[in-house]
């Protein structure tokens, strides 16, 4: 699991606002929301609010 979450955004909106601009820095100018997971569809939704409320708003 520790690997995944090398590779893949998965955290808190603390932790994800600095792992993208780490990208964004290197020129990286586009960025996917994939939630296609296990997950049921009320936790999938809370995820896409979480960042919506709390991780777009550092890019503008």
């Amino acid at each position: 699991m520790e690997s995944l979450h090398k590779t893949a955004m998965i955290g808190t909106p603390e932790e994800i606002i600095p792992r993208i601009k780490y990208y964004q820095e290197l020129g990286v100018d586009e960025f996917s929301f994939w939630c296609d997971n296990s997950l049921p569809h009320e936790e999938k939704k809370k995820s896409l609010e979480l960042f919506i409320k709390h991780v777009v708003p550092a890019f503008r």
